[in-house]
């Protein structure tokens, strides 16, 4: 319902499955929404005190839900992990129509650890700490289109010797390090994708290498 409804406030909107989240909120771009009807005015809203020190604030916007603007509440909230800056949505004119490109935890810069699902939860995992490995060889790479475009949010998925996982940062690299010597397979995820390889197996590993992956086939590409 649209501003003279004053429908009540939603709460963040959930993305498609295999979209990397935190919190109900995507932690790489979604794709923009086109429609014909321009976002109401902005509400006037009250910011409360800051609860804690490291949550930052998310103003109140006009989202796109089911075919009608709704109205999400400003609150603060904790960044999924050092390195991460809140990226507010916002609309455009697109000629006879408006662009939508919603919000999202961008981050800044190096790798992100996520930590392994929650049992019974089957949703994707939240980012945590690094883990803390105690060799010293490094896995790492870069994933882009086939063009060479870098592809953020992809989660790879590491296995062996050590597990973990990490999310492609905003220009497409990954990297696992401090790991011991071993025997690993590494494994990109998510999103309808394609992934060239699809998985790396790295048997008896006694050095740092790096694997590339080349994305294709997303949905919406």
């Amino acid at each position: 319902m649209g501003e003279r409804g004053r429908a009540a406030p939603l709460p963040p909107p959930r993305y498609e499955p295999g979209h990397p989240m935190h919190m109900g909120r995507p932690l790489a771009p979604p794709p923009p929404v086109y429609v014909e009807v321009a976002p109401p005015r902005p509400r006037p809203e009250f910011r409360p005190p800051r609860p804690s020190a490291g949550t930052v604030w998310i103003g109140g916007y006009w989202g796109w839900n089911n075919g009608t603007h709704v109205w999400i509440d400003g609150e603060w909230a904790t960044p999924p992990a050092p390195g991460y800056a809140w990226a507010e949505p916002h609309w455009r004119r697109h000629g006879h129509r408006w662009v939508y490109r919603p919000g999202y935890w961008r981050h800044m810069g190096g790798p992100v650890y996520v930590g392994p699902e929650q049992p019974g939860y089957g949703g994707p995992a939240y980012p945590g700490p690094a883990p803390a490995y105690a060799g010293n060889i490094t896995i790492s790479g870069h994933a882009t289109t086939v063009d060479g475009a870098p592809v953020p949010g992809v989660m790879v998925t590491l296995a062996g010797s050590q597990e973990g996982r990490v999310v492609t940062d905003n220009s497409g690299y990954f990297v696992f390090g401090g790991l011991p010597q071993g025997s690993y397979s590494v494994r990109p995820t998510g999103g309808g994708c394609a992934y060239a390889p699809d998985v790396v197996n790295l048997n008896n590993l006694y050095g740092s290498v790096t694997q590339n992956i080349v994305v294709s086939g997303c949905p919406g590409w």
